[in-house]
């Protein structure tokens, strides 16, 4: 298998993800309560990004196999 790059989506929608749903659980954890609209939008960007990381994911797995 050739090494493949990360795309910059990849990269993108990791972080976003990771950092939306660490924020979320911190607070949770924390008991800090966010408003409505803040959580939601923070889910939703959590919603968003999965389904681009793992399209891209198995993009780069494609182009690694093919070489």
């Amino acid at each position: 298998m050739n090494d493949v790059k990360p795309t910059k989506a990849w990269i993108i929608s990791l972080l976003a993800g990771s950092i939306c749903s660490v924020i979320i659980i911190l607070l949770k954890m924390a008991e800090i309560e966010l408003n409505d609209w803040v959580r939601r939008i923070l889910g939703l960007i959590v919603l968003i990004s999965l389904p681009v990381m793992v399209f891209t994911s198995i993009r780069m797995y494609i182009k690694a196999k093919n070489g």
